[in-house]
């Protein structure tokens, strides 16, 4: 049985076309900024895959795109959107695809969009089925999912389906996407004339430089060069991208009690949804509130030092491969990933070695220690920003993600295949490592007062550094000694991250 009101209810378009973006609460412009991603080439007869923690924006980028497609003169009835959370059986949701299906025979190209696919248990079959029986032929399709662990897993079993090539990541927001995409709202409410005439002339400078890490380290330096005239203007970017992260729906919360007075507040029940959907996907996956709380506050306690999986998983009170088995479903979910060590004799990640453990974006840090430490969120990021030290780390963790964020390629190229942390026996250590085009690239993170080129850990291996600084600037003996905010504004990232 096909329950016909509920689609056409998800799908508004198929009554009143491209006017439907009027009324959708995704697409409505009443939030202070619209932030926009990277477009996917879409070809009939794939698969798309699009993974992406919670709140980070997946809903909004399909509604995008079926207004883009009308707008390009797609006949809005040949695409169906079905958010998979209403579908309580395979059986409702094959009944719904065969009833569009069977409406738009006549198309030569259908649109298929699945919303929180992995709502749905055994979802790949479905898509299976309709590779199998030749549907996909004419249809494009792209799902999304949130409970990452089970997009990856059950991707993994369509093999040769259109699939392989089109996973994409949705992630939050870089500051370098931050900075660009808010300066324009921040220049129409500012009161302060001279900082408004210079946010303007760093937005469009700004948007003509970047960074790659490919290239020669004069050529990254000539880049950091033409942004440290606005200094101060991306230093004040970067505290509010301190306070937001890169979720849209945080950004925008902060942005509208902002253009009030200039007031900074993130409400409590921001942080606390977030993380009730993360709690929520950890029930689904039939794994414990209890032993997921003492692995993050194990993290948190050890933020920006190395420690081994055991000595976490004493501290969290559990198994090593119950604690590892944690920590998979938190790096797949996007919640924080893991920065292994790297053996240069091996030339390998040292998987038994100590490592690193950060989370992907700031507000994630901000919710998850206010959720461990009973405290609103506004108390935790005031803290954390009149603590040099727990910004510190907080920056080395946003860098380092940052620098994942550079390169990676779902499947083909994860963190572990380029990017490490290095320590020798004497305990000193390079902060990160990335490898690019088969050459090292050593990044150290000293966000302090005063920084001493002396106090690099040098390695035969690593031709070429880069020093994050709080303020100083140099660059000589294959070493740029820049300002932290500054490389985060201009770094660029990889293809596959939208």
């Amino acid at each position: 049985m096909v329950k016909i009101g509920e689609i056409v209810r998800q799908n508004p378009w198929w009554n009143q076309g491209v006017e439907f973006a009027r009324y959708d609460p995704l697409l409505t412009k009443t939030q202070p900024i619209f932030f926009k991603r990277k477009d996917i080439d879409l070809a009939k007869g794939n698969i798309y895959v699009l993974r992406g923690c919670r709140q980070v924006g997946k809903s909004t980028y399909l509604k995008t795109i079926v207004k883009q497609l009308i707008e390009d003169g797609v006949n809005p009835k040949h695409i169906l959107y079905l958010s998979l959370d209403f579908f309580t059986s395979r059986r409702e949701l094959r009944n719904a695809v065969n009833y569009f299906l069977n409406e738009t025979r006549e198309a030569e190209t259908v649109y298929v969009f699945f919303d929180e696919i992995t709502f749905l248990k055994d979802w790949n079959l479905e898509l299976k089925y309709l590779a199998d029986q030749g549907i996909t032929g004419r249809a494009i399709i792209i799902a999304t999912g949130s409970s990452a662990v089970k997009l990856k897993e059950k991707g993994e079993l369509l093999p040769g389906r259109g699939l392989e090539g089109n996973e994409y990541y949705i992630k939050p927001l870089t500051f370098r996407e931050f900075a660009l995409q808010s300066l324009e709202f921040i220049e129409g409410i500012l009161k302060n004339n001279e900082l408004k005439d210079n946010l303007k002339r760093l937005e469009e400078i700004m948007s003509r430089s970047s960074i790659d890490l490919a290239l020669d380290l004069r050529d990254i330096q000539k880049e950091i060069a033409r942004l440290l005239p606005f200094k101060n203007e991306i230093g004040f970017l970067l505290r509010k991208y301190l306070i937001t992260g890169g979720l849209p729906r945080v950004i925008n919360h902060y942005f509208e009690n902002w253009k009030v007075g200039f007031k900074e507040f993130i409400d409590p029940v921001i942080a606390e949804i977030f993380i009730r959907d993360i709690l929520g996907d950890i029930a689904k996956l039939d794994r414990q509130e209890t032993i997921a709380r003492k692995i993050l506050k194990a993290i948190l306690d050890k933020y920006g030092s190395r420690f081994s999986f055991n000595a976490l998983a004493r501290q969290a009170g559990s198994t090593h491969v119950t604690t590892i088995d944690y920590l998979e479903y938190l790096q797949e979910s996007f919640i924080c990933f893991v920065l292994y060590a790297y053996d240069f004799n091996k030339k390998f990640a040292k998987l038994k070695g100590d490592k690193k453990i950060y989370f992907f974006d700031p507000f994630i840090f901000h919710a998850a220690k206010s959720y461990l430490q009973g405290e609103e969120v506004q108390t935790v990021i005031t803290r954390t920003l009149q603590d040099e030290e727990i910004q510190s780390h907080l920056l080395e963790g946003i860098a380092i993600s940052h620098l994942l964020l550079h390169k990676e390629i779902p499947y083909l190229r994860s963190g572990r295949t380029f990017l490490w942390n290095y320590y020798n026996k004497s305990g000193k250590e390079v902060d990160a490592i990335i490898k690019i085009d088969g050459r090292y690239l050593g990044i150290e993170i000293k966000y302090q007062a005063q920084v001493d080129r002396r106090d690099i850990l040098r390695i035969n291996d690593i031709k070429d550094y880069i020093i994050l600084s709080k303020e100083d600037v140099d660059y000589k003996d294959n070493l740029i000694l820049a300002p932290i905010d500054i490389f985060l504004a201009l770094i660029t990232k990889s293809g596959r991250n939208l």
